[in-house]
């Protein structure tokens, strides 16, 4: 087998073999970039605001009532999965109701003072995460 000094001297066989291999390895070498390991990192936060409040339920409305809200944020390179609209809920449904109809959705209000806080919370949820939950005092 005949000894080549430099690519000028190489049959056009091999260099367009060589020439092959070396796209192969710069197409592998960009997919790795691809491999999960994100330099964007994803970012979720879903919180009901305010996360904490209280309320007079012996006041007339609005002074019993606590507008509850949703806010959420994503950042990054964040895979996508559907929002979920939730339905809104009371850990104590005795002493306060939370609204999911119309215009005053996520409307708590205190119908008897609650021997502790209650829970708030929306079983929505964005790409994937639940929202947190917030707290509800009556006094």
């Amino acid at each position: 087998m005949p000894q080549f000094s430099s690519f000028r001297n190489l049959p056009k066989k091999v260099l367009i073999g060589k020439t092959r291999w070396l796209s192969i390895l710069l197409i592998v070498g960009a997919m790795t970039g691809c491999s999960g390991d994100s330099i964007d990192p994803c970012s979720i936060t879903a919180n009901i605001v305010p996360a904490s409040a209280s309320a007079d339920h012996s006041a007339a409305a609005p002074g019993n009532r606590v507008q509850f809200s949703l806010v959420s944020n994503v950042q990054g390179s964040c895979p996508f999965i559907a929002d979920v609209l939730g339905a809104w809920s009371t850990s104590d449904p005795v002493h306060t109701t939370v609204s999911n109809k119309g215009p005053t959705k996520g409307l708590a209000t205190c119908l008897q003072t609650t021997p502790t806080s209650v829970t708030i919370s929306n079983s929505g949820t964005v790409r994937g995460h639940k929202y947190s939950s917030a707290s509800l005092v009556c006094k």
